[in-house]
């Protein structure tokens, strides 16, 4: 307010006119204590130190965001832990880790390591019942930091299936790396996760179902996969003649098999009508705009590389 630096002579002058009109920078709730410094920069008076501005009715809390709390500039987000809980009651713990991740990608939590915590067990209670399964271990025992590891690892994977991590998040625990690699390629392992007996159950329903005209682009597509022939197959048909019903029928018998089915679309509202469907965009990293140097975006030797 009453100096300016002169960048010519590196030095501190008295303001010719007084007063001036500051400026501090927007900065996302993801970059953590930076965020809470900048609401506290607007909001504290007169501080003379880092420590100063920490400081609250004459207690020095440990970071930015516990004084913003302490000043009641942030919410308590209890009606975030509300929802994990109520969810929990009638959703699948995937349905829940799946809401967790979405309230952290969208920044909507103030708190989410104390959200966490509140919440964990909650989110971990199919975790030992999921593991004897895959076991088949009916009496396998997890310790409670296990069942803890194991939560966290799956919402590790969600976050990576959409692009981001868990240490995106300083204030958030991250799984034991033994937990989030035991399977040698992530992409793989979520793909292997369906339910095989759902499927087949689901695959008899659709099969039932089909067309004689299906059913023969059925036999040939299955033949060519039970026999290893490999392929490019063109299915061509108006609106409504169930080419989509097909795509789905054929999903169910391979996925229940045990294989691995990438369903892509060109649009994100074609990907919604099959099932795990994605926009050849997202799962391949396909540039939008498209030009004679435009490549694929796959880095080498990770996931989707080895795919």
């Amino acid at each position: 307010m009453f100096y300016v630096w002169n960048s010519k002579h590196r030095r501190w002058v008295a303001r010719q006119k007084r007063g001036s009109v500051g400026r501090i920078h927007y900065v996302p709730p993801s970059l953590g204590e930076c965020y809470y410094l900048q609401i506290l920069l607007n909001k504290v008076i007169g501080p003379t130190s880092f420590e100063d501005i920490r400081t609250v009715n004459g207690q020095v809390y440990p970071s930015y965001e516990e004084a913003c709390f302490a000043l009641g500039l942030l919410d308590d987000d209890k009606e975030y832990v509300s929802c994990i809980k109520e969810a929990n009651a009638w959703a699948s713990g995937r349905y829940v880790h799946s809401l967790f991740v979405m309230l952290l990608l969208s920044n909507s939590l103030s708190r989410p390591a104390s959200v966490w915590c509140q919440t964990w067990e909650d989110m971990s209670d199919d975790i030992l019942h999921t593991r004897r399964i895959r076991t088949k271990n009916p009496v396998l025992t997890l310790q409670p930091e296990e069942i803890k590891n194991h939560a966290l690892a799956d919402i590790e994977w969600l976050h990576r299936n959409n692009g981001s991590t868990l240490s995106n998040f300083p204030d958030m625990p991250s799984p034991d790396q033994r937990y989030v690699i035991s399977s040698s390629n992530l992409l793989v392992h979520q793909e292997l996760l369906y339910n095989k007996d759902l499927l087949q159950d689901e695959h008899s329903t659709l099969l039932s179902s089909l067309t004689s005209e299906q059913r023969c682009v059925y036999e040939t597509l299955m033949a060519a996969v039970e026999h290893q022939r490999g392929g490019m197959f063109f299915v061509y048909g108006y609106g409504g003649t169930g080419k989509t019903f097909i795509w789905k029928t054929l999903s169910a018998a391979l996925r229940s098999k045990g294989n691995i089915v990438l369903n892509v679309a060109s649009s994100g509202i074609s990907s919604l009508l099959l099932s795990g469907g994605r926009t050849a965009h997202s799962r391949f990293i396909i540039p939008i705009n498209v030009n004679e140097d435009s490549v694929c975006s796959i880095q080498p030797n990770g996931d989707l590389h080895n795919f």
